[in-house]
């Protein structure tokens, strides 16, 4: 789950830029940890919102991760606002 109350405790003081960076950083580090898992599917939940963080979750799919595939999460099991990445 990458919205930003999961991931940290409080975000006083921080501007949305900040916030990306946290979420990119969890993203990287999930990536990372599973990139030599073919097959490992991975649902990173980034809410709906106004699709900031979509947006760049696929532009550093495409940029980084380009092996891989995304999709839209399934919207029975997780509703609007989640990708599904498969490592390949």
């Amino acid at each position: 789950d990458l919205h930003i109350g999961e991931l940290l405790d409080t975000t006083s003081g921080m501007s949305n830029g900040d916030m990306l960076m946290v979420q990119m950083n969890e993203f990287r580090r999930v990536m990372d940890e599973n990139i030599k898992k073919l097959g490992q599917k991975i649902v990173f939940i980034h809410g709906k919102g106004e699709g900031v963080l979509r947006n760049a979750l696929l532009k550093e799919l495409k940029s980084k991760y380009g092996s891989c595939i995304s999709q839209d999460a399934s919207f029975r099991e997780y509703g609007f606002g989640a990708l599904l990445v498969i490592i390949k």
